[in-house]
């Protein structure tokens, strides 16, 4: 009697068994299921990267733009993919530094983007410590007063940034100008140093983006 019971424990399963028609459906579902998700992390999409920085209020042109193909699995639709894909008027809507995927993100029209261009006299020496895309400080230093007192540096606005440097078309010109973007609500403080002819700073923020080697 044992080993008959043994033996029927044995027993091979019939295909008609519905534990194992359901263990075959398991393993071929997650067969399938894996070489789905393998082929759609494999497939490859063309995706824009800036060729160059692109600051706030620049529109997106083919010139500063590239083509490549990524793997961006599901991220596909977080980023712009081709020219014709690009809104009519769009605009970036705050710095897209060289190399940088262009994420929907930072593309909308001018009235998104609340900077003001301002060009701020400087050095050569700070021209050339910065490049477009940079972040900046503009610090307004008061001139000494008739009694004496020392002048005082102020902090005007913390987050500038640089959108072109113009090195002067004169031979040997040390004084060349930065045109930087600044807070709208920052842009009267910033005219109103530059229409006294006082000083104003440009100082590159350490450690962030763009300061020139």
């Amino acid at each position: 009697m044992g080993a008959t019971a043994a033996m029927m424990r044995l027993r091979t399963p019939r295909w008609k068994d519905p534990r194992l028609i359901v263990g075959i459906v398991l393993v071929v579902a997650s067969v399938l299921m894996g070489a789905g998700l393998v082929s759609r992390m494999s497939e490859t999409t063309p995706v824009l990267i800036a060729r160059s920085a692109v600051v706030p209020g620049d529109s997106l042109e083919s010139a500063d733009l590239v083509a490549v193909d990524l793997r961006l699995a599901d991220q596909t639709d977080h980023y712009l993919g081709t020219l014709e894909a690009i809104p009519d008027g769009a605009v970036a809507t705050r710095t897209i530094r060289p190399g940088e995927l262009v994420p929907m993100s930072a593309i909308g029209q001018s009235d998104d983007v609340p900077l003001r261009p301002v060009v701020i006299p400087v050095d050569a020496a700070v021209a050339e410590s910065v490049v477009p895309g940079a972040t900046v400080e503009l610090w307004h230093t008061s001139p000494t007063t008739d009694d004496g007192a020392d002048a005082e540096a102020q902090l005007l606005v913390a987050d500038a940034v640089v959108r072109r440097i113009d090195e002067g078309s004169s031979l040997g010109m040390r004084a060349m100008s930065v045109e930087v973007l600044v807070p709208a609500d920052s842009l009267g403080e910033v005219l109103e140093v530059l229409s006294k002819d006082e000083r104003l700073d440009v100082i590159g923020v350490p450690g962030a983006h763009g300061l020139a080697p």
